[in-house]
């Protein structure tokens, strides 16, 4: 009996022994395929993105067939103590392009003399304008176009009434331009806007774009660096599912770059030519511009009676031209007013005659 007890407990230990081992080399087999797994190819496990190789980056990560592609981190510019954009945080894809002697970040324009970037900046000038002779400004702005190599963006003229022009009333007519200029003959433009008239005011804005413009420009660099992956994972795809999850992820970076590099170049235009916005208004007379000077008591009470004089005299030229003009008009109205008159007084004479009789 202890006997046969003894030969079931090394039965049970064999087992376990067995079942322990068993497991171990379910592990290692395991263990193993995971790591050929990580060398495979594109075409095996649907692609992971390689620098040109059949090795995975280190910031790359195996997608599996059909699994949509986790966007490559972008490069974010670090600036050195100077100031200037002199260095980036690469990672992952910018890295291997540095390796490879690529440029991580374009130069969109020539360095300045302080070792850093260029700046962008936008410059915006407003302008209001007063002319007593509207058609010779018009034609003095245009020259000013054609001798600066600036253009209209936009324009827009007004103010003509033909009933107003017909009857003899004095029209003014007003003027908006929107003007392109080249950013190094704006302050010459600027400098001749008293040739055409009678400036009235003169505001300026600048805007600083250097930080956005060369962040969007390291986005771009960026997705054209993963463009160029996607090329070459789907040369090498043999299978239709990598190629249809590559070809989506290739549009989609496509679309990117489109938008980004059209971002770039409306700012990179409106840095080369500034904004001059001109408001034009005809007057009869020119604004005086003049210091501000503290008037004494009578000097306000004669400066109210030369104001109430000349608005009275305006009515008065007003009112007879009015008269002038309706003359017509008015001999028409004054003939029914006096036909009706003789109609009701002789009407009363009838009446007053029969009430006598």
């Amino acid at each position: 009996m202890v006997n046969h007890m003894l030969e079931r407990m090394m039965y049970m230990k064999k087992t376990i022994v067995i079942m322990l081992v068993s497991m171990l080399a379910i592990l290692l087999l395991a263990s193993c395929s995971a790591s050929n797994s990580m060398n495979a190819t594109p075409g095996e496990i649907g692609g992971a993105l390689t620098g040109g190789g059949g090795t995975m980056d280190t910031e790359s990560a195996a997608m599996p067939s059909g699994a949509p592609m986790a966007p490559m981190p972008m490069p974010s510019p670090s600036i050195a103590p100077d100031g200037s954009y002199d260095s980036y945080d690469r990672g992952g894809v910018v890295d291997d392009a540095m390796a490879a002697g690529e440029s991580a970040v374009a130069p969109i324009t020539a360095p300045d003399g302080s070792g850093g970037l260029a700046e962008k900046i936008i410059y915006s000038v407003y302008a209001d304008i007063e002319t007593v002779n509207f058609d010779e400004t018009i034609s003095r702005v245009n020259e000013m176009l054609a001798g600066n190599g600036a253009f209209i963006e936009s324009s827009y003229i007004g103010g003509r009434n033909y009933a107003q022009t017909y009857y003899g009333w004095q029209t003014y007519r007003t003027a908006q331009f929107t003007l392109r200029i080249p950013k190094d003959r704006l302050n010459a433009v600027t400098a001749s806007l008293d040739a055409i008239g009678n400036v009235t005011s003169l505001r300026s804005e600048a805007q600083n774009i250097t930080s956005q413009f060369f962040d969007t420009q390291s986005r771009l660099n960026s997705y054209k660096t993963q463009e160029s992956r996607l090329l070459d994972m789907l040369a090498k795809a043999d299978n239709v599912t990598d190629m249809i999850t590559i070809e989506q992820r290739l549009a989609d970076v496509r679309y990117s770059i489109e938008s980004l590099t059209t971002t770039l170049n409306n700012w990179q235009n409106q840095v080369d030519y500034s904004t001059l916005t001109l408001s034009i208004q005809e007057v009869e007379k020119f604004t005086e511009i003049t210091p501000v000077q503290q008037r004494t008591y009578w000097q306000q009470i004669g400066d109210g009676f030369k104001t109430s004089t000349q608005g009275v005299g305006r009515f008065f030229m007003n009112l007879f031209k009015w008269v002038l003009v309706n003359l017509p008009v008015l001999i028409i109205i004054a003939v029914i007013i006096a036909v009706a008159v003789i109609i009701a007084r002789r009407r009363l004479r009838r009446g007053k005659n029969r009430g006598r009789e």
